[in-house]
């Protein structure tokens, strides 16, 4: 690929994002392609500077950050790229889950071979409410731990996640009412949670839809019944692993389309990153092969 654009996150993975932005310069111009990071300055920047780079015509865009830097720039991909135009991610975040389904992980040296070498192939993408995610979106429990999670300035690391969790079962539980239409028809009971993921994994450590596919055209929605909070307590650990399909008190299904309405608001998360904090009515749909990535 000939015209690339570099935009990196500099706070991605706690600073890596600006630590690595010479290295990844440095082995992409050692592969014959010439290129100089575009840091963001904020957030929402990652998605203007994509948009602006396809239409000024380059043909990839490489994003060099985590699953938020993603979630970012394929709200600025989606609608504006022509069918040529590639998006590439380089892996530089905490989680990286959407690289980890383009099967390079965390590798950000294997994500400038792969695109070197040039090879893209079209994935799906979804929308929520109007914002499009690339590895899926949930609503409830797990994003308002990701809420609270995010104004813990002052925790590093693995407390963040607890700290958040305790907060949220005792200052926040709550089992709202809601009815779910999709595909086969419709789900109506108290939920704990609710996902609709395109990809197997999110939050860096949560294997959430373990058979979910970014190629099939198809959302996997995962449901949490109402649940106690020892119950969600005992939950964690079985969606970490993949293990809680098939459990008691948990619904899956593959579905194109998925409406939730519910009696209390809910908070959103898009790929981690918050887009609602008091959803009563949630529009999800997938958008089969809208994404041409490098993989």
């Amino acid at each position: 690929m000939v015209q690339l654009i570099l935009i990196a996150n500099p706070c991605a993975g706690r600073g890596a994002g600006a630590r690595l932005a010479p290295a990844i310069a440095a082995r992409l111009r050692a592969c014959g392609i010439g290129c100089e990071p575009r840091f963001t300055r904020g957030p929402g920047e990652a998605r203007t500077l994509v948009a602006e780079a396809l239409r000024a015509g380059a043909e990839c865009v490489a994003v060099a950050g985590g699953d938020g830097t993603v979630n970012e720039a394929v709200n600025g991909y989606v609608g504006v790229a022509r069918e040529n135009q590639a998006l590439a991610v380089i892996p530089v975040g905490t989680g990286n889950d959407f690289a980890k389904m383009l099967g390079m992980g965390n590798d950000w040296q294997l994500a400038c071979d792969r695109i070197a070498q040039g090879r893209s192939e079209r994935v799906d993408s979804g929308t929520c409410n109007g914002r499009h995610f690339a590895n899926g979106i949930g609503a409830g429990f797990d994003a308002q731990v990701a809420l609270e999670a995010n104004a813990l300035r002052w925790l590093r690391g693995n407390a963040v996640y607890g700290v958040a969790l305790a907060r949220t079962l005792f200052l926040r539980y709550s089992t709202p009412y809601a009815r779910i239409a999709h595909d086969h028809g419709a789900l109506e009971c108290r939920i704990t949670m609710l996902a609709a993921a395109n990809g197997a994994s999110y939050g860096g450590a949560f294997r959430m839809a373990p058979d979910a596919s970014v190629s099939d055209g198809l959302l996997e929605l995962v449901v949490a019944d109402a649940l106690s909070r020892a119950g969600i307590l005992r939950l964690v650990p079985h969606v970490m692993r993949g293990t809680h399909v098939g459990r008691p008190g948990v619904t899956v299904f593959r579905t194109t389309r998925v409406v939730v309405e519910t009696d209390a608001p809910l908070v959103v998360h898009a790929d981690g990153e918050i887009i609602e904090r008091a959803a009563t009515r949630l529009e999800v749909e997938v958008r089969p092969g809208a994404l041409r990535v490098v993989a």
